[in-house]
């Protein structure tokens, strides 16, 4: 089987990849669906230098297009010594197809949010050959709203060697060519399948995508890399740290997770003594998903990159603590106010409010005069 790629290297593909952690089989087999795709790992090749090699080979592929025949004898010798060769080559193009297909998916799902203003549909495409999937030829040409539920768990790949993909539609296309746009989502309802030569019904199946495969990559990729992020702050020194929020913040990938928030995302660092004050095990300040869907619905003139300002209000704001767990800091020169909140466990620190407030606002504000006369 012949298995090419164009050299289309996307932003959020390649992003997506690099950011993958290797581990090993064993400790891949542990993860949820979703916390596998931001790791890799393949059955049966444990080694520390053979995983990268593979990992390596499958980064240059996304990058510059490198066909299957090139990973494959970039990778010989490994694959060699496993016996996957011949009529077990299988197993490697396996490797290729679903790690090139997710990466990708990831890459245009990216595509279609930014832009789904102009192309609100998509269409769930299969290949419809011999090799298409009863459940995913049943599937094909059907026209769903970009983010309607049914993309969460059907959004391609939808299993091993999975071929499918999805085309953007703007209202015209679909008027025009007479398709109907969705509603109901089919996930697990029965679906007569037939046979693909004569079309006779065969038997009755539930619809739904492989084991391991009912779930979208690319929103599963947005809602955990905040916390990849998190955790690298960690581990990054001071001002580095604070320059990549900053960097993270005021450019794209912050703005798309805001778009539909879900998951954690930092937006600033605490020093060790402000942690301190509020019982916090960690410095990173958090914004939750569910925090953030109310500050879009509260301050709906909040901008995205506003958040930037996170981190100014901690390093320069007035500092005025209310409560046993919760710190505000009120920066008055660029009009914010920021309050911060530690769990019970001290483990974390999120963002409950951040709003704009300018000098004459704060002098007025009820609320921040009872929170100085409390720290007075």
């Amino acid at each position: 089987m012949a298995v090419t790629l164009e050299p289309l290297a996307m932003e959020a593909a390649v992003k997506f990849w690099r950011d993958k952690v290797v581990m090993s089989p064993s400790a891949f087999r542990k993860l949820s669906d979703e916390e596998k795709v931001r790791a890799f790992a393949v059955a049966g090749i444990a080694k520390g230098d053979e995983l990268s090699t593979v990992y390596n080979a499958l980064q240059a592929a996304i990058e510059k297009g490198m066909s299957f025949s090139q990973f494959k004898a970039e990778c010989a010798e490994i694959f060699a010594r496993r016996g996957w060769t011949g009529k077990r080559e299988w197993r490697v193009q396996n490797i290729f197809r679903t790690n090139i297909q997710t990466a990708y998916a990831v890459g245009r799902h990216q595509q279609q949010q930014e832009m789904k203003g102009t192309f609100p549909y998509l269409q769930y495409n299969a290949v419809n050959d011999r090799r298409t999937r009863p459940t995913h030829r049943a599937l094909d040409g059907k026209v769903f709203p970009v983010d309607h539920p049914f993309w969460s768990t059907w959004y391609p790949p939808n299993g091993y060697r999975c071929r499918c993909s999805t085309i953007s539609l703007t209202e015209g296309q679909v008027k025009r060519m007479g398709l109907t746009v969705e509603t109901e989502d089919p996930t697990d309802t029965p679906v007569e399948i037939a046979d693909p030569t004569t079309g006779a019904k065969m038997t009755v199946q539930q619809l739904l995508p492989d084991p391991g495969f009912a779930h979208h990559p690319g929103k599963a990729w947005m809602e955990t890399i905040g916390e990849t992020l998190a955790e690298r702050l960690e581990k990054w020194p001071e001002q580095i740290g604070k320059e990549q929020l900053a960097h993270m913040i005021a450019g794209g990938p912050f703005s798309k997770w805001y778009e539909q928030p879900s998951g954690n995302w930092p937006v600033g660092r605490m020093q060790q003594n402000q942690a301190a004050e509020i019982g916090a095990q960690t410095r990173t300040v958090m914004l939750s998903g569910e925090t953030a869907g109310k500050q879009k619905l509260r301050h709906p003139e909040l901008y995205a990159d506003e958040y930037r300002f996170v981190q100014s209000a901690i390093d320069r704001g007035e500092q005025i603590k209310d409560g046993e767990r919760n710190l505000v800091f009120l920066l008055e020169e660029d009009g914010y106010v920021c309050v911060v909140k530690s769990t019970v466990s001290g483990n974390g620190v999120f963002v409950t409010s951040f709003r704009r407030l300018s000098k004459d606002e704060a002098k007025r504000d009820s609320e921040i005069a009872r929170l100085r006369r409390k720290g007075e």
